[in-house]
């Protein structure tokens, strides 16, 4: 008897829960394996490295570094990795921004779970997946002319976002400092370089734009 080849993914959810459903969930497809599970955005990454996942499973807001900016660096070192957002973020902005950083697909959590298995399955053959109410929400941006406002600010680099979102999510310069393993100084120097180029003056900005920009979120 012929055994099926399965498709090895890693969740990424700082929610324990959450991982533990989708845990359950996949691990009862015939053809799906979970092989780790990241609780941020940093260990999405590392993970992704070690374990040479099939298909990564993600969610956008997570502490450290968000599943946006974590899909970006694994698409650099990767391209050919797929990861899917599975987020609570219907907004064609986050859609928009989550493709351009190499995501292959994107579900909304509302969605039945069939999409997530339909989205795992499409993009491990090298297709994109976007849920019906996305898609929708993308052409609707497109119809009425408002596709052009989701361009990336690339005024600051992917260490600075990494800093930016830290520093929004109330992180001290020397917890920022051991977060990422370099010296206080080094993060001080990001924050005023980040404050520069982005005509920021308080940590209310920093926070505003974090939020805006889908780097951090209210509770």
């Amino acid at each position: 008897m012929l055994s099926i080849k399965k498709i090895k993914v890693l969740i990424a959810d700082d929610h324990v829960m959450v991982r533990q459903g989708f845990m359950v969930l996949l691990n009862a497809q015939p053809d799906i394996e979970v092989i780790g599970e990241a609780a941020d955005g940093n260990e999405m990454v590392e993970l992704t490295e070690t374990l040479h996942p099939d298909v990564v499973l993600a969610a956008i807001s997570m502490p450290n570094l968000n599943g946006i900016e974590a899909t970006k660096l694994i698409h650099q070192r990767n391209p050919e990795m797929p990861v899917v957002m599975v987020t609570t973020h219907t907004s064609s902005s986050y859609v928009v921004r989550a493709l351009r950083s190499g995501a292959r697909g994107y579900v909304v959590k509302n969605d039945d779970f069939q999409h997530v298995i339909q989205a795992i399955k499409a993009v491990s053959l090298g297709q994109r997946y976007l849920s019906t109410l996305v898609s929708e929400q993308i052409i609707d941006s497109v119809v009425s002319g408002t596709s052009g406002e989701f361009n990336l600010d690339e005024r600051i680099s992917i260490r600075e976002r990494e800093i930016l979102q830290l520093l929004a999510e109330g992180n001290s310069n020397s917890q920022i400092a051991k977060k990422l393993v370099i010296s206080a100084r080094t993060v001080e120097t990001h924050r005023t370089n980040i404050m520069r180029k982005l005509e920021l003056s308080s940590q209310i900005d920093i926070l505003r734009y974090a939020i805006q920009h889908g780097l951090a979120q209210l509770e």
